[in-house]
């Protein structure tokens, strides 16, 4: 009686595994020859449902220099680093702070740049502005150099 319970057994789960791969290469077919694969039906079906304007701005128009580490080394100091420098969070130098940025300072603008760039402490590298380029941190940690002179 076991015997042939392991036969239903296997047959069952054969016919399952057989139907189951039908099943999903049919719809794979279909999906295939309907387009719903292709990269430009695919962006469609992500896209955003809708679009925020600001007041005053045309839609649709670049708005990148709003983007945090996008812009003038202000704006990637008010939109990156503030958060710390301004209150000296974990360590950090306070902006405009001569004391603070003294030792610092003594060491070089490469040496802090390179820090700048792979961070220290609790300094994520960048200081989270991972979009800004080498050059751009230099600019900003040359800002924040000079608000302490």
């Amino acid at each position: 009686m076991q015997g042939s319970w392991d036969k239903i057994v296997k047959l069952i789960t054969k016919k399952y595994v057989i139907g189951t791969c039908c099943i999903f290469l049919t719809s794979l077919a279909i999906a295939k020859l309907s387009g719903s694969l292709a990269p430009d039906a695919i962006a469609e079906r992500l896209k955003p449902m809708g679009q925020v304007t600001v007041s005053g701005q045309q839609p649709g128009a670049d708005q990148s220099a709003t983007l945090a580490g996008v812009g003038s080394p202000k704006d990637i100091y008010e939109n990156n680093c503030k958060m710390c420098h301004q209150t000296g969070l974990a360590g950090a130098p306070k902006f405009g702070n001569k004391q603070d940025w003294a030792p610092r300072i003594s060491q070089g603008l490469d040496t802090i740049v390179k820090t700048a760039i792979s961070g220290i402490r609790a300094m994520p590298p960048k200081g989270n502005c991972l979009q800004c380029t080498p050059d751009e941190i230099k600019a900003t940690v040359e800002y924040m150099l000079h608000a302490a002179q």
